[in-house]
């Protein structure tokens, strides 16, 4: 079935209402998106073709802004519309574009904030919707390490790693840098529990090849309970270059993944 497209809206709203209906376009075609700058011409029936687009449509979009809130015509546009999707297969969507409240009778549906998220995100939304796909985006992962990089003196950084959201088990940590293992070394303190202290060289995703100490956590770190250890410096630690903290996120692979050093 073809999807008929139906944009309600109040003319005060034309300009980024054009916009967001002529991406529809795109991808739609106007003959199956019922706009009125384009599909009520000169000489036509402003009601008759309001009710020609009411029936064909299988999506409907109202644009919810003070101003169209006050219009009777589109109160009577998307009173009708709702009332359609209720006995029937339709989709009826607000979209909030403005600071106004979405009136109550629409509250125990979902709608679309492009006023709080964009014209990006809403646009892709519709698409979704039209399509009568998920709407669901995944969110970025969260952060649950971070570091902090404290200099003590001219040759000497302490550093701490903190567990954020949830605890991570027995975990392998490396302090990394562009300079030559005589240049560097990472003091781990024993009061930690660590194995050895080991040496390896990570790739970062730019292929620059960093040295690194690693040393594996015989404990939980846990939200409150940071780790914490030193750096040394041969000369100075202005000398260091490119500074990364890493976990370790897959043993037998050797990969490390960088910590947010704030």
């Amino acid at each position: 079935m073809t999807e008929k497209i139906f944009i309600s809206y109040n003319h005060k709203d034309q300009r980024l209402i054009d916009t967001v209906t002529r991406r529809l376009v795109l991808e739609f075609g106007k003959n199956n998106i019922f706009y009125d700058a384009w599909s009520i011409q000169p000489g036509d029936s402003i009601i008759g073709k309001m009710n020609e687009g009411l029936d064909a449509f299988t999506t409907f979009f109202f644009f919810v802004s003070n101003n169209s809130l006050e219009s009777k015509m589109v109160a009577l546009e998307w009173q009708t519309a709702l009332n359609k999707s209720i006995n029937k297969d339709l989709k009826f969507v607000a979209i909030r574009i403005d600071d106004c409240s979405i009136p109550a009778i629409l509250l125990d549906k979902l709608y679309i904030d492009l006023y709080g998220e964009g014209l990006d995100s809403t646009v892709e939304k519709m698409r979704c919707i039209i399509r009568s796909e998920n709407c669901y985006k995944p969110l970025d992962n969260i952060e649950n390490l971070e570091a902090t990089y404290e200099i003590i003196d001219s040759k000497k950084a302490k550093i701490t790693i903190k567990a954020i959201a949830y605890s991570e088990n027995s975990p392998t940590f490396a302090f990394a840098c562009q300079n030559s293992f005589d240049e560097f070394s990472a003091c781990f303190t024993i009061s930690e529990g660590l194995a050895l202290t080991n040496r390896v060289k990570i790739t970062t995703e730019k292929g620059l090849v960093l040295n690194a100490y690693t040393a594996r956590i015989q404990r939980t770190l846990q939200p409150g309970f940071p780790f914490v250890f030193e750096v040394v410096a041969k000369q100075n630690l202005h000398a260091l270059k490119n500074i990364t903290i890493y976990i370790l996120k897959n043993a037998e692979k050797g990969l490390f993944e960088s910590i947010p050093i704030k």
